[in-house]
């Protein structure tokens, strides 16, 4: 920056002496024409600077993905021949194959992860991160996580998601979701989390824009189903009746190479099914096309269930949703509270419990906050409760 600032001091400096010593050294020369001479002079040279700042930019931004790719290329040959010795001691042992279908899986983002940084999208981005306003993207993938007042800009945050992946720092954050009136943890709901450099972490709800622009959410999306599933695998080993919310991102459903990849690795951990639920925005379900729900049928075949979230409706075919293996449905507490103004829907209020248990859907409010929200849930008889009341997410390790 100091550097720029001297350039343009020198560019100016020259401008003002060749505007007041050209009339003296030409006397025909009107001083107001040595003025412009001297502004001409000024705006060519910057123009000329800015011309060679952003070749000489984007030489190295070109360089600095050259090295990535590169430093991607050596990880996934490293992980193909982990993924071989894994594979070849396997054998019948569960773990082992299980780990070794993880490895395969990782291969193959980081194989995509090349395709998908190009020069173009990169520089777009960082374009994107100098020019926009600064705002607060609508939190998708971590909906009951508060945005800090202070954050960082989208050029920081597009290094730092970039570096995560490139440096395996994408962690798992974990809140539960408790059973009412006792408040045990019956679920857990796992979130993404992305450390940077210096150890700042950011949330979905800062990198979620920025990722989407740059296409990295699919590999987002199956690195936190990666650490989930390793989660399970030790959780179970003590108890094997907790279950876990995964988050599934619309970019993850509209994109066939990711949800394929998706689909393959549920498909070599279908034993987990019990365990791991997958959830989906209503938006999202709403708007599926064919392939999402025939990828959808595939995974309720596989046995694996299935939780709405960001519910805005209810006048809903709770029959249908249950036949599609849907058995948990989120809402926002605010709107089951009696008195409230509550969501649409085709019954009435106090028919709500009884035509979810007939489709063998369990209720669930989210957002819970106060005690009072608490009592309010237990007079319209909802059984299970998720908020900052119960706990914010943290590491697995201090979620206990």
């Amino acid at each position: 920056m100091l550097y720029h600032i001297v350039i343009i001091a020198a560019y100016a400096l020259t401008a003002v002496v060749v505007a007041r010593q050209l009339p003296v050294y030409s006397p025909d020369i009107d001083p107001t024409i040595g003025y412009w001479l001297g502004a001409t002079f000024f705006l060519v040279c910057a123009l000329l600077h800015e011309f060679i700042m952003r070749r000489v930019e984007r030489t190295a931004l070109q360089k600095e993905l050259k090295m990535l790719r590169r430093d991607l290329s050596d990880a996934e040959g490293g992980l193909a021949r982990f993924e071989n010795i894994i594979g070849g001691i396997a054998g019948e042992d569960d773990d082992l194959s299980g780990f070794a279908s993880e490895m395969r899986m990782l291969r193959k983002l980081l194989k995509q992860l090349t395709t998908e940084m190009k020069p173009s999208q990169m520089s777009s981005t960082r374009e994107t991160a100098k020019e926009a306003p600064s705002e607060r993207p609508v939190l998708v993938a971590d909906k009951a996580e508060r945005i800090e007042p202070e954050e960082p800009s989208k050029e920081e945050i597009l290094e730092i998601v970039r570096t995560g992946l490139q440096e395996n720092r994408v962690d798992l954050y974990l809140q539960p979701v408790v059973r009412l009136p006792q408040r045990r943890a019956q679920f857990y709901e796992a979130f993404s989390r992305i450390r940077g450099p210096h150890g700042n972490v950011i949330t979905p709800g800062q990198y979620l824009s920025v990722a989407e622009e740059a296409g990295l959410i699919g590999t987002i999306d199956n690195l936190l189903l990666i650490r989930c599933v390793q989660l399970i695998r030790r959780v179970r080993q003590r108890n094997n009746e907790l279950g876990f919310f995964v988050n599934v991102s619309a970019r993850t459903l509209r994109d066939s190479s990711f949800f394929h990849q998706f689909v393959e690795f549920l498909d070599r951990n279908r034993d987990l099914s019990e365990s791991l639920i997958l959830e989906f925005s209503q938006e999202d379900i709403d708007g599926a096309t064919d392939p999402v729900k025939d990828g959808l049928k595939m995974l309720a075949d596989m046995g694996f269930s299935f939780s709405m979230d960001n519910v805005v409706r209810l006048d809903v075919d709770f029959n249908k949703l249950g036949k599609d293996n849907f058995r948990y449905l989120k809402v926002a507490a605010v709107d089951l509270l009696p008195g409230g103004q509550g969501l649409p829907m085709n019954i009435h209020p106090d028919d709500l419990r009884e035509a979810l248990t007939r489709a063998n859907i369990e209720l669930i409010a989210s957002m819970v906050e106060d005690e009072d929200t608490v009592i309010g849930l237990l007079d319209v008889d909802v059984s299970f409760g998720q908020g900052y009341l119960f706990g914010v997410p943290r590491p697995p390790h201090q979620a206990n």
